[in-house]
This record gives structure tokens, C-alpha cells and sequence, in this order.
């Protein structure tokens, strides 16, 4: 399965390239059967399905001054926010054995691999997706999913400016802070040393034989696989 990097990208414009995604593996066209995305977004705020004003604790005119958007996203859960420093994960592929449930462990379980190469003891809690690390969270987890295939995926704060999350309500906790990598260890690694990693985890985690990871913009993704944008 290709592993494509895509380093800084929009997030409106991958979520529309997800919705791509997903119907071609959904309709056999990608050869390969699905395709993990590793990337960046510029700072955004996303409301998921569930998510709506109340999660926001400063209007989008003054998030918007600050560089700061506000998306509605098709993934579940509520609000989040992305930044430089996150690392963003979209495997778009079908769900193994149709078990969502076990996806998301799976996911949460790539994870747990990769911050434990980090230095970094995380734990779940029961009946909220996502990481935990000293009492605060440090990965979340959040899918679309459509004929049974699955998109969107996860995020882990390897170095963002935590800050920027004080203008949420985080998954919808009100007290909910986020931590990083960098915060727990007092050391920030390369970001190119994480996505390795999350390829190995992932291959391992999954048993889906994974090719090295290739360095695109979004907009080549799909010259790339051989697919027509359509």
C-alpha cells in the first residue's frame, strides 16, 4: 500500500481528496487497495459531526485575525484543532473484517507504539477515542467512513503550539488540555524520524505490507496512485 507524504497541506482541499479516495478504493479502481496520507495542516479548528459553536471558546472573526480557520469536517466526534507540529494520519482504506471498533484500537495501538519509541507512556480511556499522556491528551482519533472503507484518521502532538488549543473545547471536555511530545520529554524529534516510524508501526499493526514513503503535494496525490481525479 502507498505511503505518500504530502508535508504542509490544506485542509479543506484533503478532505475533498479523501472523499476522492474513498470512492475509488470503494469501487476497486486503486490497485493497491487504499493508501496512507502523513502530513501537516496549517492551523485549523475542525467541527465534526457532533461538534458545532459551543466548542469554540473565541468567535471565528477573531480565530480568523489570528491565522486560525474554522472548518466543518465529515469525520465523527466534535471539535479539534491541527497545527505545523501535529502529525496528521489518513489511511483511506477498507475496514478490516468491517470492524470499526477494532480499527480504532488498531489505530490507537500504532500510536502507543510510536510514543513509547518516544520515551512517552499513553493509556486510553474507556469510551473516548484517543491517547492520554499524564492526564492530558496527546492523540485523538476521528473516521468517516462510506461503503466500508475508512478515511480521515488521527493525530498526534509531536511539537504544535499548544496554545492554540485553549480556543476549543477540546472533544467536547471543557477541561481537557493537550500535551506533546516535546512537552513530555523536553525534546522535540524530527518529524521525518515520527512518520517512519508510524509506517513501521503501522505495517506491523495492521499486517499490510507498506512501500517506502514518498514526498508529494496533494494535488499530485492522485497522478500518483494512476487515478483520474474525477
Amino acid at each position: 500500500m502507498p505511503v505518500l507524504d504530502l508535508s504542509l497541506a490544506p485542509y479543506e482541499e484533503v478532505q475533498s481528496l479523501q472523499g476522492r479516495l474513498r470512492r475509488a478504493v470503494a469501487e476497486g479502481r486503486l490497485s493497491a487497495g487504499g493508501v496512507l496520507l502523513l502530513l501537516e495542516h496549517p492551523p485549523v479548528i475542525t467541527l465534526g459531526s457532533r461538534g458545532g459553536e459551543q466548542d469554540l471558546r473565541r468567535p471565528r472573526e477573531a480565530l480568523a485575525s489570528s491565522g486560525v480557520r474554522v472548518l466543518e469536517s465529515e469525520r465523527g466526534g466534535q471539535a479539534t484543532l491541527h497545527a505545523p507540529g501535529q502529525l496528521i494520519s489518513y489511511p483511506v482504506m477498507p475496514i478490516p473484517r468491517r470492524d470499526l471498533r477494532a480499527l480504532v484500537r488498531g489505530l490507537e495501538h500504532v500510536l502507543i507504539e510510536v510514543l513509547i519509541g518516544c520515551g512517552v507512556h499513553a493509556v486510553r480511556r474507556e469510551g473516548k477515542p484517543g491517547l492520554y499522556a499524564e492526564g492530558r491528551k496527546i492523540a485523538s482519533v476521528g473516521l468517516r467512513c462510506e461503503r466500508w472503507v475508512a478515511s480521515h484518521g488521527t493525530s498526534l502532538n509531536v511539537n504544535p503550539n499548544l496554545s492554540l488549543f485553549d480556543a476549543i473545547v477540546s472533544c467536547g471536555e471543557a477541561e481537557l488540555r493537550q500535551t506533546s511530545i516535546a512537552e513530555l520529554t523536553g525534546a522535540a524529534p524530527e518529524m521525518a524520524a515520527i512518520k517512519n516510524r508510524y509506517r513501521v508501526e503501522f505495517e506491523r499493526v495492521f499486517g499490510r505490507p507498506l512501500a517506502a514513503i514518498r514526498r508529494v503535494t496533494w494535488s499530485e496525490v492522485e497522478a500518483e496512485l494512476g487515478l483520474d481525479r474525477s
